[in-house]
Formats: C-alpha cells, structure tokens, sequence
C-alpha cells in the first residue's frame, strides 16, 4: 500500500485535551494514528503499533528534540538524549534506582513513610475535615517518598510537590502561557539552589541517595548541569508518577466493587491492579520525539525534523490490542502496556513506583481504613492529557484498622487456598497437565490432586512429542518430578479416558475436572494428492523419534524429503533428519526409528508460504541448523537484500544460513520462502510437490513429505479445542493447554496459562459455583503410579546404549511388567535433593538495563542458598577468561534496544567474540528477559550471550529459560522453576 501524507486534525483543541482525551484519541486512531495537530504543533502519534515502532530506533525517533519544552522547563536531562550519552547518565541514575536497592532498602522506607500520611490522613477526618485521597495522601507520600530518595534533606515534601507541578506544567506548556513559563522558572532556580547546598553534604555523608551515589560513580563524573537538569526530571516524573498511579487505581476499585473484592482476597492481585491501571489511564500521558530523516511511520509520511507527540494515554487503550480497552479491568488478558515506555528510554523509576504503589500503599489503604468508599455527594474529578491524574478524589471510611507488625506490602498466599481441600483431577500429564497441578497446589495447599494418564509413563509431549535431541527442553520433566515425590500429587497412570473411566465417573468423583489431554492428530494440507503414500505427518513423525507406543514401525523417507511448514516443529524435524548419529549424542532418540527414517535422506526441501521476517520459526532454531556439521544450506526467495542487518532475528538467523557451509555436506537443506503447497504428484506414491509463488510454480522432486502445519483434535478428544479460551468449559469442568487455545504455544506458555486457570478454578469455589466433598476415584486395576514409572524409568536408563541417555519401551506391556517388578530398586531421593543441584558451586551473572534481571539473580541468590553454593556477579563486571569451570554458571539477561545485550554486558560479549577465550568444560544455564511484544528481537539479547558461550566450547545444560515481560508470571518465580530444572539436570550429571 502506497504511504500517503498525514491527516491534518485541525478539530483538536488543547481544553478539549485536558478535560478529557479519549473520544478524541479514539476518534485519531479511527482515521490512523498519525496526525498534523495545528493547536500543539506537532503530530500526535496515537496507535499502539506506531507508539510501538518509534521506540524501536532511536536514530531514526530521536529523543532529543529542538526547541523541546522539557529542555527548556527541566534543562537538557537524558529523556532529551540518544545514546551514546543517554546511556551513560542513565548508568550513573541506575545504582539508587536498581531493585534490589529498591527492595532491600527503600521500601522500608516507603512503609514508614505511607503510615505516617495515613495517620495524618485519618487525624485530619477525626477533627471533622474532608480527606482527599490524593491530596492528604497519595501526593504527600509520593513527594516524601522522593525527597528521601533523591537525597533533599533541606526541604520538605511540599516544597517538592510544587516543584514538581510547576515543572512538569511547563513541561507541557503547548499553550505557551507565560505566566505557567513564570512559575517554572522560580522552581527551576530553587532547586539548583538547594542542590548547591546539599551536594557539598552528601559529599562528606555517604548514604543510599541519588545525591550521595552520583558524587561516587566510578570513572565518570557527571558535569554539574546535567545533574541538575536529571534531578529536576526526576523530581518531575518520579512525583507524579506513583501519585497518580496511587490515586487512579483506589479510584478503580473504588468504583468497581466486585474487583476491589478480588484484590482485597488475592494479595498477589495488587501488582495487576497497579498495570491495569497504569494501561487504563497512564499517568504520563505524552512525550517527544524528533524525526531524524524522511521515514514512513504505519504508512504515513513525515518529513525528517518532524516534531512528534507520542500518546501513551492513546496507545494503552487502542481497541486493536485489547478488548473493551475503555474498561478498568485487573482481569484482563495481560498484555504489555505503554505506560513505563520501552526500548532504550524505559522507565528508571519503574521498580519505585510499583514498590511505593503495588507493594506498599494500595494495601495498606485498604488493609486499614475499613469500608472505604467514594463520597457521591462529592464525586471524584480526574483531568489532564501531556500529565493526567485525579485532581480530586474524596473519601471516607467506616473504621480504622490498627497497624500489624507484617509487612503491609508482603504478597500473603490467597485466602481460598489456605481454607478450603477440593478434590481435583487433571486428565493428562504432559506440560499443561503438570504446571496446572504446580499451581493448583500452590493456590489449593491441602487439595487432594490426582493427575491421570492414558499411558503407564508421565509428561507426555516432553517425553513423546519434544525432538529426540533437545535433552535441555526435556529437563523440565525434573521440576514435574518434584510435584509426585515432594508436593503430595498423585501420579494415576495406565488410566485411558474414555475406555478405563468416562467423563462423567470423573466428574463425580472430583470436584473439579481439568481436560488436559492436548492434539495430536496432524492437521492435513487439504491439497490434491496428499493422500498419496509417502505424505507424514511432523507429529506422527516426532513420536516415532520419541518410541511412542502407539506409532508402529518407523517408514523410510527416501533420498529426497519436502517438509512443508517454517515452524519450530519443521525446524525440529529438519534438525532431526540432517543429524548423523554422533549428533545425537546424550539424547534419548530412538536410534531404530531414526535409521529407517532419516538413513537415506541427502536432500531435504523446507518450504514455507512467508517471508522471513514472517516465519514462525523461533530464530534461535534456525541458528542451531546453520552449525550443524556436515550439512550446506542454500536459501530461496528470502530478499534478505532489501532487509537490514541486525533489525529482524528471523531474517538474520536466515542470513546467517546463508553463509554456513559445509566441505564435503553429506546433507543439502534447501531453504524456500513465499510458496504455498498446490498439490502432491504421483503414481501411487509420492514422486514431486508443486507450490505456488509469486512468480509460478514450482515443482520439487521428493520421496516423502512431512507436513508440519499444524495440529488438530482427534476422534478421542474429549472436547472441541479452542472452544472456551479462558479454560472454563462450566464449573467444575476446565480445559488446559492446547485443548484450551488450540494448538499454539510453547511449554513455557503452560505455565503461565495455569496460574491463570487455577485461578478461575478458585474463583468458581469461593463463589459456591462448585460445591466441594466429592468421595474421589476409586483404585482402578492396572492402574500405575509413580513409583511404578519410577522402575520403568530405571529399566530404560540401565539399557541404554553407550552414548543414550536411555532406551524406552515401546511396548505398553512391557512398561506394565517394569512398573509391577518389585525387583527392580527405586533410587533413594534425598530430602533435600529434589529439583535440585545438592552442594553444586553456583554462580549466577546477570546482565541488565533498569534492573530487572539484577533482581531474578538476588532472588536466586536467596531461592538457591539452601542447597548450592551462591554468587551473583554482574556481566559488566565480568572477565570471560576468569570464569571458573568447577562452577555452575547461570546467565540471567535482559534484552535491550532493538535486539541488543544490555550495554552493560557489551564488554562481556565483545571479550567472548574477540579474545575467543578456551571455555571448554564450562556448564551453563540461560534464562533470557524479554518482551513478546517485540516479536523480532524478543529475547535475542540473553541469545547473543548464549551463541558467544557455545562459540567457545562452553556447554549450555537444562532448558534455555525465558520470561515474557508482558505476562502474568512474575520473572523471578519463572526463573525459580527454570533454575531447578537446570540444576537437576547439572547435578546429575556430576552425581550430586
């Protein structure tokens, strides 16, 4: 589609902005997104997908705007710069800001300083004064709050407020009133005057404030202008912020009772109550950016210089993202907001705020001040648009609360779950299965949870559907293991639904029922010919590789190959049938079936209808087959001339394709993008496939194929998939895992879901929706428990050949007799060696931007120190060629820009890159943080770390971890499970 010049939207006018922007937004976004605004002299950005990409190239999106008016309100802080030097002032603001400090030191003093203007709040009320929420507390406890961190010991909290509104007023002065000019210039003095003052203190008084810590940077001192010009943009932002966090969200729930309820019975709510707000009505509702050159933003052009507003306010509510964006919903479908910005200017301040707010003073508002209500007779009054907040919000109370000596903020476990021991069975012992019992364990500690299995042998697609090769996805199965030795779930195997117990048994005899029994039939390509013998399915193909029981005999494939799809599962399979045996190294694969099958391969064609950059492959795979040994690749109709380097994983991983190759290739992977199957050739059996391109057919000589599109239900499947998508079919009967999405998502996925269903599943209770004292199932003949899979699974280990990890039987028969031989000795299992790594050394190394993995590797530090030795080290500060191989080391990084390591950990990497230092028999785990909704470079910043270590001989051990900052499971209980799991598999191979 042709770009097409901005819509000029001279309908807009500044009041009508600060009374209330959103049917103007909504109207902006309609027309879309990007708009000339005569009235504030710039174009409003006001889609989520143009926010969005702005923040992607800052070279392009510049921050540091001509004529901007924070420069001249604030000075030239680093909001107003690009990197190299946003970067640097950013690092020297970090160290106060940082979450462990956050956590460690300054949300004791956000606890002290909330019951103080609490208490003052209340005494105000018992004199017979009106309490305003936002004035009598939420602005004086935020501008304490900031007092204290920044270090002002010489002025009050109030002197703060006013400077904060006043510069911030100024900030967003498009009106260009003088008089609003005026005001901000005295706070701009002041402040200067009072950091004349307090830096000579903080100088001879070292202390845990911004002042003292800027005055200590190692190797940079920051020049005197910018420090005044960053603290007064931090006296903007960082007052205002958590005030209108704090006083938006009691208006919310407030105003919505019922979900006030949920937060108020659910401690761990208080988190999604402050980002639901925070998308609601974000409290900095607009920024700056300055176009660098002619660009075209979601098919709009715009000159280079051109000035831009970019409206969050607008961004967090378009109705393309989320359902009924307009509502205040602490329920909804997580999905990364705006609020805190992204990229390389996201929020410094972001773990104060949600300390100050979430884990501080929402709870204990409504912990103490019971029955607390909105006054109708003086109805609360919110405004603004650069800045919006409430401007007034009147409250009262039936009786005040006492303090306790806990911890106001502390996450208590919710109440449902202590109360109440429901009978609950989950069908299906794959992921979904698994992590739904994690969490119904967790939420339900005295339940009694059975989960069921239609073979003697658990964990399902780990075991049978996970490629044969990746050992370190198949590690997860160490933190299942725990749920049936340590947590008290019970294992119930041998139990087919539908032959050994129908639906309607279970659901008598539990109170709840959850289907987890996933898809496994291969979704066909409904093109003539693809009956033809010679055509397989990836699924059917991928258990062979696993030894499931019900596949059969393996086939052979021929010389020539065509797997039809660009997904992980093709990639899996291409991976699998390009490897010789010596790649199969420590794996569980079924050598028989990967003979047969893959013996005679030398071609293999793999064949998607997009282009790179649209692939659902995860680049991370594709890297993997560009370094196997003994294969050449050669790619077709990519374009990867007209894509940037380093801009697109995919397409780079791609590139990268391009380049491998192989001396004398034993394999030859033919790589075709843009081609859509038409139809299957020939006599009887397979002979060619033709596809449709752009520019015709295209006809491939092939022995067999393998479709890899997909997965659908079979005749077995107790319910038709993707039918109730939140996992409630009706109370007390749920679906998990693809049963609840279809076939989408990968392993990690489950275990957000399942924090989610268990959830429903509670709510359902506490509402009486299910009644609870089902008698439970009745022991079934030949039902196996886990003990039982405990023999099998020795059996198999004993006979595996040199080099296997073991040999499964295929024969359901045969893992009956290994589950009934009392002969065969279950290994002993430790108190304390369970999911974990015993007495291993560990270190973990974090590589961070605004602090987020410094927190999981201090969170690990504590989750670990019980049973391993502990470090925590940050790359930035980390020499390569001194890492120690007797050590266990574990990687937390964020991703940072537009797919980048953490400038931090740049030196880290370029060392590993350039020195090439010798790390063979170094061990290693990764957990990568990142953002889903960079669907291009998420995560790619931990895959750089993780390339460089393989690149010089170290060994990557466990599942490679991540964390999807958008979601619903906090990284530091994602990292937890991860790290088990790593650990199991680090500690058995050392015999720990």
């Amino acid at each position: 589609m042709p770009s097409k010049e901005a819509p000029v939207a001279d309908w807009v006018t500044i009041p009508d902005l600060y009374r209330d922007p959103f049917p103007i937004y909504e109207r902006l976004r309609a027309e879309g997104g990007v708009h000339w605004v005569p009235a504030v002299g710039r174009y409003l950005i006001t889609s989520y997908a143009a926010v969005h990409e702005t923040e992607l190239d800052q070279t392009v999106f510049s921050a540091n705007e001509r004529g901007s008016l924070q420069i001249r309100a604030m000075g030239h802080s680093m909001l107003r710069r690009d990197d190299p030097e946003h970067y640097l002032e950013r690092k020297a603001w970090q160290p106060t800001l940082r979450p462990g400090v956050v956590k460690r030191h300054w949300q004791q003093v956000f606890e002290r300083t909330a019951e103080q203007y609490l208490d003052e709040m209340v005494a105000k009320a018992q004199r017979g004064g009106d309490a305003d929420l936002i004035w009598d507390f939420a602005a004086p406890f935020a501008a304490e709050s900031l007092r204290q961190i920044i270090g002002l010991h010489s002025v009050s909290q109030q002197d703060l407020q006013r400077w904060s509104q006043t510069l911030i007023d100024a900030t967003g002065n498009y009106a260009d009133d003088p008089e609003v000019w005026a005001k901000g210039k005295r706070s701009f003095d002041e402040v200067d005057a009072v950091l004349d003052e307090m830096l000579p203190w903080h100088a001879a008084n070292p202390n845990e404030s911004l002042l003292s810590q800027l005055l200590r940077i190692p190797d940079y001192e920051m020049p005197m202008e910018r420090i005044r010009a960053n603290v007064k943009m931090t006296i903007g932002g960082g007052l205002n912020e958590p005030r209108d966090v704090l006083g938006v969200a009691a208006w919310g729930l407030l105003a919505h009772p019922e979900q006030r309820r949920a937060v108020e019975a659910d401690a761990s709510l208080w988190h999604a109550a402050f980002d639901e707000t925070l998308r609601w009505i974000a409290p900095i509702g607009l920024y700056s950016r300055q176009t660098t050159r002619d660009v075209e933003l979601t098919g709009v052009r715009l000159p280079a210089g051109a000035r831009l507003g970019i409206c969050i306010l607008s961004a967090n509510r378009d109705e393309r993202v989320w359902d009924d964006a307009a509502a205040f919903d602490i329920r909804r479908e997580v999905k990364p907001h705006l609020a805190f910005s992204k990229g390389v200017h996201v929020c410094l301040g972001a773990w104060v705020a949600r300390s100050e707010v979430a884990d501080v003073a929402l709870p204990m508002l409504f912990e103490r001040l019971r029955g607390l209500e909105l006054v109708p007779e003086q109805p609360a009054e919110i405004g603004g648009w650069v800045f919006r907040g409430m401007l007034r919000l009147p409250v009262r109370w039936a009786s005040v609360a006492p303090r306790t000596a806990a911890d106001p903020g502390a996450s208590a476990a919710p109440g449902t779950g202590q109360a109440v021991a429901p009978r609950i069975a989950v069908v299906g012992s794959g992921p979904a299965g698994c992590f739904t019992a994690h969490a119904l364990r967790r939420r339900f500690p005295s339940a009694e949870l059975d989960v069921l299995d239609a073979l003697p042998v658990p964990y399902g697609l780990v075991r049978s559907g996970v490629a044969a090769d990746h050992a370190g996805t198949k590690s997860v199965t160490a933190q299942f293991d725990r749920l049936f030795l340590r947590e008290g779930v019970r294992f119930r195997g041998n139990l087919r639904l539908g032959t050994d117990v129908s639906l309607d048994a279970l659901r008598g005899a539990y109170d709840a029922v959850v289907l987890a029994t996933g898809m496994h039939a291969d979704r066909g390509l409904g093109i003539p010919g693809a009956a033809l013998d010679g055509v397989h399915g990836a699924g059917r193909i991928t258990r062979l590789l696993n030894a499931h029981p019900d596949e059969g005999d393996a086939p052979s494939l021929g010389e020539r190959v065509v797997v039809v799809g660009h997904g992980n599962v093709a990639m899996d399979l291409v991976r699998l049938l390009a490897r010789d045996a010596d790649g199969l190294e420590g794996t569980d694969v079924d050598d028989e079936a990967h003979a047969r099958l893959a013996a005679g391969v030398r071609t293999i064609h793999v064949v998607g209808r997009s282009g790179p950059t649209a692939a659902k492959f995860d680049p991370v795979m594709v890297r993997e087959l560009a370094g196997l040994p003994g294969v050449a690749h050669h790619v077709h109709g990519a374009a990867l001339e007209a894509l940037a380097e380093g801009k697109d994983a995919r397409a780079d991983a791609v590139r990268a394709l391009s380049t491998a190759s192989a001396a004398s290739a034993r394999v030859e992977v033919h790589w075709w993008f843009g081609l859509a199957p038409a139809r299957i050739e020939g006599d009887g059996g397979v002979e060619r496939v033709v596809f449709a391109g752009a520019d015709g057919e295209v006809a491939l000589a092939a022995d067999a194929v393998v479709t890899a599109v997909g997965f659908e239900a079979d005749a077995d499947s107790p319910t038709v998939p993707g039918a109730h998508p939140d996992g409630r079919v009706e109370p007390g009967l749920y679906t998990a895992g693809w049963l609840r999405r279809g076939p989408r998502g990968t392993i990690p996925d489950q275990r957000t879901d399942a924090r989610d269903l268990a959830r429903a599943i509670a709510d359902d209770i506490d509402s009486g929706a299910v009644a609870l004292g089902a008698p439970g199932l009745q022991a079934t003949t030949g039902e196996v428990g886990f003990d039982g899979w405990r023999r099998i699974d020795v059996l198999e280990r004993l006979g595996a050949a040199p080099g296997r990890e073991r040999v499964k039987l295929k024969a359901v028969e045969r893992m009956l007799a290994a589950a009934a031989d009392a002969g065969i000795p279950l290994p002993e299992v430790a108190e304390d060696a369970v999911g974990s790594g015993g007495g291993l050394p560990v270190t973990v190394l974090f590589g961070t931007e605004s602090g987020g993995a410094e927190l999981v590797a201090d969170e690990l530090r504590r989750a670990l120190a019980d049973r391993a030795s502990v470090e925590v080290h940050d790359l930035a500060e980390t020499d390569p060629a001194g890492l120690d191989p007797s050590r266990l080391h574990l990687v937390v990084c964020s991703t940072y820009g537009d797919g980048e390591v953490p400038t931090a950990a740049r030196a880290f990497l370029r060392a590993l890159q350039e020195q090439r230092p010798d790390l063979a028999g170094l061990r290693y785990g990764v957990f990568g943080m990142g953002d889903r909704s960079y669907t291009k470079t998420y995560s790619r910043g931990s895959e750089l770390v993780d390339e460089a270590l393989a690149a010089r001989g170290a060994q990557r051990v466990g599942e490679y971890g991540r964390h999807d900052a958008g979601g619903p499971v906090p990284a530091a209980e994602a990292a937890r499970d991860w790290a088990d799991g790593v650990l199991s598999v680090a500690g058995a191979a050392v015999g720990v």
